[in-house]
């Protein structure tokens, strides 16, 4: 057989050490009950014809004159194409304890890749997670890193580099916003550090990045600013909407929660968990919310976003909303301990407000802001009109810091803005 020199050898051996690797993920994910046996079986055994393709290469592989099959295998301090001998009684014996030697025998330390470790750090972090950030997580692998070369990279090959370019290419590719950019560098950046804590790698590759190195290439996907709020005219309309849609169809109880949204600025999941008992003399009592379990596609009652109970002021069109409720359920015959009641004693879900706020946007002409929208435009109005930040969060339930970040517009109109400067430098000119 040819003899190879020190190149053909080094790449042999990165060659067979790559299909030994695959056939033992392989037999381990077929234990673990994560792939199809079939395929699986498939895999393996095109596997092991290259491996016993590449030993051909490097060692002698003969049929004796007493009708023996021999080969070698690697032994220490011998040089291929010798080695331990090995001899069989027929090829495909002999083919099988070569392979057996690779798979089993072979003390090569096999490095787990992105994927494995990624999986096996996930499995920790979903004792942590709900169900439905369960599903986000997996949706977002999938997204960022399913069927990419960087998922099957050995741990011990990632670099500084390799997740540069890994990342830099990602954004590009799916026009990633920073919020994304920075989930997917989470995802690698805690990977990384499971690895390290398992002694998987010794080194940090992403010692040395930073996550703004990466943003300032995304994409911004940012609402235009009056698409964020609805102004006065949208809100009359909306109202208008809704006086005519009621008297098509009284007992379609999501219509009432858009209104409600309109009054209070209440989540929706808070609005549809409203039970009677909730509603005070001068308040209602906002303590629960109605949620999606999108794992598990199940809704249950459970407490608020920020599991924190608050109080909203009762006023008379408030009042009148909740009177007008009750009425139609009476009339209806199906009074409920839930004011939003589906009709048969329990409640609606919080999607299906959000739904018909969606339509009815759609039917008039504006723009889809939904009831988050409406959260915005109170919170705004209430802020213009010179209410404290800090009673204004406590009404809608989240903190100053998110009131002033998310929450707050400038809803004034152009032409009082023009009045504004305009009376701003009529001062100015008449200066002596």
């Amino acid at each position: 057989m040819k003899k190879l020199d020190m190149c053909e050898m080094q790449i042999l051996n990165h060659t067979l050490q790559v299909q030994i690797s695959q056939v033992k993920a392989l037999l381990c994910d077929m234990e673990n009950g994560k792939i199809n046996i079939a395929y699986v079986q498939k895999m393996i055994d095109m596997n092991k014809t290259e491996i016993l393709e590449i030993h051909k290469q490097k060692f002698k592989y003969w049929q004796g004159k007493n009708g023996n099959w021999n080969s070698y295998l690697p032994k220490e301090n011998t040089k291929p194409p010798y080695g331990r001998l090995i001899s069989k009684v027929s090829e495909e014996k002999l083919i099988n304890a070569i392979i057996d030697y690779y798979i089993h025998e072979d003390k090569t330390v096999i490095v787990p890749t992105f994927k494995q470790v990624y999986r096996e750090w996930r499995a920790i972090k979903n004792l942590e997670l709900s169900d439905n950030s369960i599903l986000r997580y997996d949706s977002d692998y999938v997204r960022f890193f399913q069927d990419s070369d960087f998922e099957n990279l050995a741990m011990n090959e990632i670099n500084e580099n390799t997740i540069r370019k890994f990342m830099l290419e990602t954004i590009q590719r799916l026009g990633l916003c920073r919020e994304s950019c920075k989930k997917m560098f989470s995802y690698i950046r805690n990977t990384v550090k499971y690895a390290r804590i398992e002694k998987i790698i010794t080194d940090n590759p992403v010692e040395f990045l930073e996550l703004k190195q990466f943003s300032k290439h995304c994409i911004e996907k940012t609402k235009a600013t009056e698409e964020q709020f609805f102004n006065d005219n949208e809100l009359l309309m909306i109202k208008k909407g809704l006086e005519e849609l009621y008297s098509d169809r009284p007992m379609f109880i999501p219509r009432y929660g858009v209104e409600m949204a309109m009054l209070t600025g209440m989540r929706v999941g808070e609005i549809a968990a409203l039970k009677w008992d909730d509603i005070h003399e001068v308040y209602i009592l906002i303590h629960n919310s109605i949620k999606h379990n999108r794992l598990k596609n199940e809704f249950y009652l459970d407490t608020t976003k920020t599991k924190k109970s608050r109080q909203f002021p009762i006023c008379d069109e408030i009042a009148a909303l909740l009177e007008r409720i009750r009425k139609v359920q009476e009339e209806s015959g199906c009074a409920s301990e839930f004011i939003f009641t589906d009709g048969k004693g329990g409640y609606i879900n919080g999607q299906r407000i959000s739904d018909c706020a969606k339509r009815l946007t759609n039917y008039l002409g504006i723009h889809g802001g939904g009831i988050t929208a409406l959260r915005k435009i109170i919170n705004s109005n209430l802020r213009r009109n010179g209410v404290p930040v800090t009673m204004v969060a406590s009404m809608l339930g989240h903190t100053p810091e998110v009131n002033e970040k998310y929450y707050t517009y400038d809803t004034s109109n152009l032409a009082k803005k023009q009045k504004i400067i305009k009376d701003r430098n009529a001062k100015v000119t008449t200066l002596a």
